[in-house]
């Protein structure tokens, strides 16, 4: 009934978490996964779980202006109606029997409630992750992930698929709620940064895309205690 699109490059430590998420609510989806040159255990698990994987290459580089060509074509070729593209660590809240109702009243794309969630404590339990806050403040994650090709012709995402301009016959559903699974340890937070700079393309220095990186690790394990403050109990 759906197809699940993510992108990938060493997810391990999410990749189960996330397709665990999309097979319980729609059993049987299929589950699309463009891999970016993996080097840890993220393909071997995808593969295990009877994702199919596609490869890109961007240079070794985080380049976020091919994540957006990516996601505004890789679900056009789809054998289901309803497709979902998201980045991996965005799980959207919704199951196949709420989708069939919606599709009854006529929606053909959803907007989505972003909910930032951190890790209250220093380990990396990801399914005891129970608190979050509403990301409305540094970036909307107000997106739209879900929609029907039968109707939707063009999604037109901008740079992190923040926005889009959809084309066809464009009808809102009700509004789910998104988990961004943003904070889930510090020492984790440490060394993805210092990776992420370290494959930070000139695409995305130029534009400010994921810059966020470049802080130093005293700024960063700042920055992820302070998320701590100020949260709301989700689960």
């Amino acid at each position: 009934m759906i197809t699940v699109y993510t992108i990938t490059f060493n997810e391990e430590i999410l990749i189960q978490f996330m397709i665990d998420h999309y097979q319980s609510r729609f059993p049987g989806c299929h589950i699309i996964i463009y891999d970016n040159s993996s080097t840890d255990e993220t393909v071997k698990i995808a593969k295990a779980n009877g994702c199919e994987v596609k490869y890109y290459n961007s240079n070794n580089t985080l380049n976020d202006a091919l994540h957006m060509k990516i996601k505004n074509t890789c679900w056009q070729d789809a054998k289901t109606d309803w497709v979902l593209i998201s980045d991996l660590d965005e799980l959207l809240d919704i199951n196949e029997q709420s989708l069939k109702n919606e599709e009854i009243t006529g929606a053909t794309i959803f907007k989505a409630e972003g909910w930032t969630m951190v890790n209250m404590e220093d380990n990396i339990d990801i399914k005891n992750i129970k608190h979050g806050y509403r990301s409305n403040d540094e970036i909307s994650y107000d997106k739209c992930l879900l929609f029907n090709k039968k109707y939707i012709q063009q999604i037109n995402y901008c740079m992190g698929a923040h926005k889009c301009n959809p084309v066809g016959r464009v009808q809102y559903g009700n509004i789910y709620k998104l988990y961004h699974y943003r904070f889930i340890n510090p020492d984790l937070e440490v060394a993805k940064c210092k990776l992420t700079a370290q494959r930070l393309s000139e695409e995305n220095k130029k534009c400010g895309c994921g810059t966020r990186c470049l802080m130093t690790e005293e700024q960063i394990r700042a920055d992820f205690y302070g998320r701590r403050i100020n949260i709301s109990k989700i689960f």
